[in-house]
This record gives structure tokens, sequence and C-alpha cells, in this order.
């Protein structure tokens, strides 16, 4: 059938590496050194730093309402409902803005007639692009002159 797997080959065993201990500790107490030494730093630079003693924000007061509730007989109807915790508003009005005059805008349809044909039947027209009139009807052609 199948031949015989071949023999497992053997690789020479490879060496062991070893770190002496003495080695460990010295490079373990070099590491405990360092990080003592930054440590006293940094705790030497945070004491020199001046500690603020006043904030800028100025203290404030609020005024809330307390309301004693009367027991109620109970009754069947409506369950009662509680008061709710008020809100408070700042003691600083906000700026009401100033109204502004502006141009009343012009009108988008003629007031006086209701089509190009009225307009031209009463006289008025052709209207070319910088009239007011022009923007009242459409220029379908596209030439910048409406009520031909």
């Amino acid at each position: 059938m199948y031949p015989p797997p071949p023999p497992p080959q053997r690789t020479p065993p490879r060496p062991e590496h070893r770190i002496p201990t003495g080695g460990i500790l010295v490079i373990a107490l070099g590491f405990l050194l360092i990080g003592g030494v930054a440590g006293a730093v940094i705790a030497s630079s945070e004491a020199a730093q001046p500690v603020a003693a006043s904030s800028s924000v100025a203290p404030t007061v609020t005024v809330t309402e307390t309301t004693t509730v009367r027991p109620v007989e109970a009754t069947t109807s409506a369950p009662v409902a509680t008061p709710s915790p008020r809100r408070t508003r700042s003691a600083v009005p906000k700026p009401q803005p100033k109204p502004r005059k502006t141009a009343r805008p012009a009108p988008r349809t003629d007031p006086r007639f209701s089509t190009c044909a009225a307009a031209k039947g009463a006289g008025y027209g052709p209207y070319r692009v910088g009239d007011p009139e022009y923007g009242w009807y459409q220029d379908r052609d596209g030439d910048g002159v409406v009520c031909e």
C-alpha cells in the first residue's frame, strides 16, 4: 500500500541562554534608582509652583421658594400631582436685539395688471432688463425683454 513514513530527523538541542541572577538584580536596582530620582525631580518642580488662592468666579446665591402641602382627603377620582422643582433663571437679562429698518421688497407681480396681455392692452410695455417691471413677468424666450 503506502510506503512507511521516513524516520524523524533529529535536530541538535539548542543551547540554553541563562541570565545570571546578579545581572537581573543590577538591572532592577538601576530601574528603581532612576525611578526614585525622576519622582524626586517631579515632586520638587510641583512644590515650586504657586497655588492659586482665589477664583475669578463670583459666588452666586440662589433663592428658592418652599411650599407646604396640606394633607388632602383620599379620593378615588384623580391622583394628585406632586410639585416639580422650579428652574432658576440667571440674574442678568439678555439684551434684546434692536429692530432694523429694512426696505420694503418689490412686489413679485404687477400691482396694476395680472398678465402681460393686460399691461400691453393698457399701453404699457415692453419692459427690459433693469426696469423694475421686468421682474414682474416671465421672460420665456430669454432675450431680456418682457411684454413684447
